[in-house]
């Protein structure tokens, strides 16, 4: 058993590389690193093979997504602000002033760099890191200074060249393909969260539990769409793999929704009601499926001629389940029958769904490296300034919240920079540092990624004290500097605090190569730390605050809102060409960001008694009115225009009643607050022109139920909040 479990843990490892390579990008950042390190040894020149491997290391940081010509960019506009901000830091050490209005400067950047993604963060901390150690570090001189230029401009060169050559072994539609591929893994999670309880052995999944494995298909659709921006509807055949895959992803969107469905069906079933035999096949189809969309994830990544049959031997299984299942339940007379035949019908959509674009997938032949597949002649247009301006833009798309934010970061790191050159803290710069790296948006995040960063700290100046103390062999401590990489990668967006350990073993480790480590700098780093981590959650708390007291009823009215355009979208804009999974992707963007608003809210500091039940339940309602809407659209492919005057008005009658509600529930909405800026919704109606399915005409009473029940809610919550403004 002891040999099998470390077995578990490496196989775990290795999956988990294949859907997001960290290992891979941790072993670039390390040999990025270590190289110049090695040469500085040898050449006896550690002071500037230092400063190679910290810029080499600081470009690192900022995540290669995207195709070929996304890298590039990533890598020449990293190189870029690592060049100017090391030269703005080296010039501007020795002066106090100078050094506060431009730390204050980086503050505002950087913020602002960090709210536009993974990518923006990984910017951030390359501008801050580099800034902030060449401002400890200054140049005395004109000649200091372009050697210090020429060694930060070697360090970003050769991470480039480390990253190409990387990516000379990539195939060039392997990270479009891996988007995709995490998106099916997210909808197998969700399969097994909705397959508990139907075994007999564990309770059933609740919907929160549910919500949550749908947030993450939500966060897994936009991170693709983040990178590859073009959807199915503006993608057209000429473009090649680009097209086939924009196909593809959508397929999964559209799997990952009738997943949902399958769940919203399951929850309405008792399973006591049901024979054994009947709950085993529900079990075994939900597994199947399961089990369908794992190895579909794979083949997405590999393409692997070996995957293909069993990718097709899990396609025919589903197929057998589910008619097996239809065959029981047919000869079953049950309550459940109906809801029981519309999972095996949703199911079979799904399979056929898959074997589409499995199909799709199959047809990706003679896939090129990123490198072959890219014209060379765009390199010169890198640093066009249609592209800076592009960027420009896009970093100063700036609204109150991130103002307020950037502002508030700028200020907090001034005050720090003030702090460490007034009283010439030693090794202060690591306040600054601090301060930078867990400042967050909310109060909540800050306090967490603040207390994460301290006990990091710590335990890793402590290990790292143990381990100097021990004698050690010829080169150990440089073996185990580069094995620290890994931890640090890996672990950085799962459990941030042992991500601070290895950062912080390998910084005194880093250090100590240039004999520049002692216990009076390991306890300086430790005080530092607490001092920035303390400033960052003072800041948060008293510079311009963020409190989603009052966020929480604007996503909540934006929530809301975007299920109205959808609604809208649906029923009386007959566009036929209409991009409806955009609506789709709005409303559930905007849940997700109510129900992240909703979960810091409650984590907030308050006196005062909170209606956090009211405001979770509204929420729920809104989710279901996504759902409802999301099933109409999918079944409208099955939908048959008809002329029935009777019919269509029957229709009518229901959708404008819908409306009717909507329109009830945002005008309460500005009962609860007034500052919520809504744009009218009283548009014209259009009749629509088709009859529904008895399936659509379910869901859009679901919908007007939900809508109901939203309203009783809302002035629950408005009654509430009036007594609470009372007190």
């Amino acid at each position: 058993m002891r040999l099998v479990q470390p077995y578990k843990h490496l196989n775990r490892l290795l999956e988990k590389e294949s859907f997001e390579p960290r290992v891979s990008w941790a072993l670039r950042m390390a040999i990025s690193a270590m190289a110049p390190l090695i040469w500085g040894i040898y050449a006896g020149k550690l002071v500037e093979a230092g400063w190679i491997a910290l810029a080499a290391e600081c470009i690192c940081w900022i995540e290669l997504k995207g195709d070929f010509q996304q890298r590039l960019n990533l890598l020449a506009g990293g190189s870029l602000l690592a060049i100017i901000f090391a030269v703005l830091g080296s010039i501007s050490g020795g002066e106090l002033w100078m050094s506060v209005l431009l730390i204050a400067v980086v503050g505002f950047l950087t913020s602002i760099l960090k709210s536009i993604g993974d990518r923006g963060a990984g910017l951030a901390l390359c501008v801050y890191s580099l800034f902030i150690f060449c401002n400890a570090y200054p140049v005395q001189d004109v000649a200091g200074l372009e050697e210090r230029f020429l060694l930060v401009l070697i360090g970003g060169a050769w991470n480039a060249v480390a990253a190409i050559v990387a990516s000379i072994f990539t195939p060039a539609q392997e990270p479009y393909r891996r988007t995709i591929a995490i998106i099916l893994k997210s909808i197998a999670e969700l399969t097994t969260t909705l397959s508990k309880g139907w075994n007999g052995q564990l309770p059933r999944s609740n919907e929160h539990d549910i919500y949550l494995k749908e947030k993450e298909i939500r966060a897994a659709l936009d991170a693709s769409l983040e990178v590859f921006a073009k959807t199915a509807q503006e993608t057209d055949s000429d473009e090649g793999h680009q097209y086939t895959l924009a196909h593809v992803r959508k397929a999964t969107s559209i799997v990952g929704a009738q997943m949902l469905t399958i769940g919203e069906e399951l929850s309405a079933i008792r399973i006591k009601n049901l024979d054994s035999n009947i709950q085993i096949k529900v079990f075994t189809l939900l597994r199947a499926t399961e089990q369908l969309l794992d190895r579909m994830a794979a083949y997405s990544i590999s393409l692997d001629v070996g995957e293909e049959l069993i990718l097709k031997s899990r396609i025919n299984r589903l197929f057998k389940l589910s008619e097996l299942l239809k065959e029981l339940l047919l000869t079953t007379d049950i309550p459940e029958q109906k809801g029981l035949l519309r999972v095996v019908q949703l199911t079979e959509r799904n399979t056929r769904i898959i074997q589409s674009a499995f199909n799709n997938l199959h047809d990706l032949v003679n896939e090129r490296s990123m490198v072959r597949a890219y014209p060379f002649m765009k390199t010169f247009y890198i640093l066009h300034p249609k592209y800076i301006w592009g960027y420009a833009r896009l970093l100063f798309n700036m609204n109150t919240f991130t103002a307020k934010y950037a502002i508030r970061s700028a200020i907090a790191a001034a005050i720090a920079m003030f702090i460490y050159k007034f009283w010439e803290v030693s090794y202060g710069y690591w306040i600054v540092f601090t301060l930078l790296i867990v400042s967050q948006t909310y109060f909540g995040a800050t306090l967490k990624k603040s207390a994460d960063r301290v006990i990091g700290t710590v335990a890793g100046v402590i290990a790292a004290g143990i381990f100097l103390k021990i004698p050690t062999g010829l080169y150990l401590q440089e073996a185990l500097l580069f094995l620290t990489f890994i931890p640090m990668i890996i672990f950085m967006r799962r459990k941030y605090s042992w991500s601070v350990f290895f950062i912080t073993l390998n910084l005194v480790l880093l250090f100590n190569i240039n004999r520049d480590m002692s216990n009076t700098v390991m306890f300086s780093r430790v005080l530092s730390t607490f001092a920035g981590a303390a400033l960052a959650v003072i800041s948060g708390f008293a510079l311009l605050p963020t409190w989603d007291k009052k966020l929480l009823p604007k996503h909540l009215a934006a929530a809301i809102k975007n299920n109205y355009d959808y609604f809208y979208a649906t029923f009386y804009d007959h566009d036929i060409n209409i991009n409806w999974t955009k609506f789709k992707r709005s409303a559930e963007s905007g849940n997700s960001n109510a129900f992240d608003s909703l979960t810091r809210y409650m984590q907030e500091p308050s006196f005062k008694k909170r209606p956090y039940a009211i405001f979770y339940y509204i929420i729920t309602h809104n989710i279901r009115i996504t759902r409802e809407l999301n099933n109409f659209r999918l079944e409208l492919d099955n939908t048959d225009y008809t002329t029935d005057e009777e019919t269509i008005q029957s229709n009518n009658a229901c959708i404008a009643e819908c409306n009717e509600w909507f329109n009830k529930n945002i005008a309460l909405l500005k009962t609860i607050n007034p500052e919520i800026e809504l744009q009218n919704t009283g548009q014209e109606i259009i009749p629509v022109q088709f009859q529904f399915t008895d399936q659509q005409e379910v869901y859009l009473q679901k919908l007007l139920i939900e809508l109901k029940s939203m309203y009783t809610d809302l002035e629950i919550l408005s009654q509430k909040l009036h007594r609470i403004m009372q007190l």
